[in-house]
């Protein structure tokens, strides 16, 4: 066993890994989702998933439904961290676990929990191990939005406001991105323009349900049933208003609404349309 993880180990050194940032409530049957993707990215068989339930307050329910669904797919070594707090977030057993994976997903929760894991060993184990060993992590619903180095913490309402939305420190493993999930399930456009008004250099990104963006090389890949909706605001003009109560108004924003198959540059803000689902035959 040992002798096979080092020469995994050595096979991945150098080779930058692959992020996989899920809208949430993805279909967890044996078919062509986001799961199938995040298996088969981190090896299939041969994978090593550790599955983080940090976000949930049901971590024994969501660990045994993800054991059983990465089971299905035919990888047989899923195991879960609950972690807690920073101490077990810094824990030897917890980073000698991280060490030896091929994969690592956040599950959904409530994403302010992640917010433990904000600059300690574990974080900094990650992101090395993505940079620079082949890592491949995932997160779904909370576990999306806490990939970037700002994430956001919970708002809402129908106005693109100051109030409308709360942001707080990411994990950083995906810079110059605000991720929304559950997107147009929950109608967020306005809460992630809000968002991206107060940091117009941030790329809004915005995944439905069962959908995901697969990032790796500078640019993401949409896989899934929905949609992703960026929001580009590198030229906008944005007017403030007086209250953060009050809608602001926001000029020259681009929109792009991308379904599976499509891509996009994330440096040059470049999207590609892909291989489109065409009409069901009879």
């Amino acid at each position: 066993m040992g002798g096979s993880r080092r020469r995994v180990r050595e096979t991945d050194a150098g080779r930058k890994g692959r992020l996989l940032i899920i809208g949430g409530a993805e279909n967890r049957t044996c078919g062509a989702g986001p799961l199938e993707t995040f298996a088969e990215l981190a090896g299939g068989e041969d994978a090593r998933i550790v599955v983080i339930t940090t976000a949930t307050e049901v971590p024994d329910e969501v660990a045994e439904e993800y054991t059983a669904v990465f089971g299905r797919l035919g990888v047989p070594s899923v195991r879960e961290l609950r972690l807690l707090g920073r101490g077990a977030a810094d824990d030897p057993a917890t980073l000698r676990a991280l060490d030896s994976a091929t994969g690592v997903l956040f599950s959904g929760g409530d994403q302010s929990r992640l917010r433990t894991l904000v600059g300690s060993r574990t974080n900094e184990l990650l992101k090395r191990r993505l940079e620079q060993e082949g890592l491949v992590i995932a997160g779904t619903s909370a576990g999306a939005t806490a990939m970037g180095h700002w994430m956001i913490l919970g708002g809402g309402g129908h106005e693109v406001a100051a109030s409308s939305v709360k942001v707080g420190p990411g994990l950083s493993l995906l810079d110059n991105v605000l991720i929304d999930m559950h997107f147009n399930e929950r109608g967020r456009l306005p809460r992630l323009m809000s968002g991206i008004a107060l940091e117009t250099r941030l790329l809004g990104v915005g995944i439905d349900e069962d959908t995901a963006i697969c990032v790796g090389d500078g640019q993401f890949t949409v896989v899934g049933t929905g949609v992703v909706t960026v929001v580009d605001a590198s030229q906008c003009t944005v007017a403030y208003a007086a209250s953060d109560d009050e809608p602001m108004a926001m000029l020259d924003v681009q929109l792009h609404l991308l379904p599976a198959g499509c891509t996009f540059q994330m440096n040059d803000r470049l999207p590609a349309i892909g291989t489109m689902r065409g009409p069901k035959g009879d």
